[in-house]
């Protein structure tokens, strides 16, 4: 992992793990740096590159982390376990398995619910507090790279390689689906009037009503979205 001046462009400092970065990192309120590596770690840093802590996992980390508000650090390995960490000193809190490897990111709701999906197509909901599990989603087809989004009103929105985009309501029950043709790996973003914007494999960009799911636009590109949208000012 490379830090870089913001205003130069020079290097500030660089922290080599002993396997591949494929997730991006998460920052903690006090600049701590948390990332994973497919060397199985995740790693705790200092906002001067050195080395604050290290956890081992089972299984390589792709699963972008995620802090929470009371500095935990969230995040899935491929050892099928979802971790919840002290970020100050990398204990262990709790784990929670699944039946499959967790490729996704965690997702943080405001009343303390982390959302997160694996291989096995399923969408779990856990008490960020207890690591006890709420509820899980089944759709059928494994979620691998995407994300949940949150929106406004607690509504959780997310896609799966059974080729839908999904929307729940915090208690785990099915409001509306969206079929789009083709995988879904690309992470939603929810716009201020609760517009759900989404890619897929079908080389489209989707604009959903967030209320029923019914296509406000769509927009064609040369190839799969598997990137995330990002919404500017409305």
């Amino acid at each position: 992992i490379t830090a870089i001046n913001g205003i130069t462009g020079g290097k500030l400092w660089e922290f080599q793990t002993e396997g591949n970065v494929n997730s991006s990192p998460a920052i903690g309120a006090d600049g701590t740096i948390y990332v994973g590596s497919t060397d199985k770690k995740l790693y705790a840093l200092n906002s001067d590159g050195t080395k604050k802590w290290e956890f081992q996992t089972g299984g390589e980390i792709w699963s972008s982390p995620s802090v929470g508000e009371d500095g935990a650090v969230y995040f899935g390995s491929y050892d099928n376990v979802l971790y919840a960490l002290d970020g100050q000193t990398g204990s262990e809190k709790w784990a929670f398995t699944t039946d499959d490897k967790i490729h996704a990111s965690p997702a943080l709701s405001s009343d303390g619910t982390v959302y997160i999906g694996a291989e096995n197509g399923q969408l779990y909901a856990i008490d960020g507090n207890t690591g006890l599990k709420k509820w899980a989603f089944s759709t059928g087809g494994r979620i691998h790279s995407s994300s949940v989004a949150i929106g406004n009103d607690g509504r959780i929105y997310f896609g799966s390689d059974a080729q839908n985009v999904y929307a729940l309501n915090n208690n785990g029950e099915k409001l509306w689906s969206f079929p789009t043709g083709a995988e879904v790996r690309s992470s939603p973003a929810v716009g201020a009037d609760g517009t759900v914007y989404i890619g897929s494999h079908s080389k489209k960009i989707n604009a959903l009503n967030g209320d029923t799911g019914v296509k406000k636009w769509e927009y064609a590109t040369d190839g799969g979205v598997e990137s995330s949208p990002v919404v500017g000012p409305q």
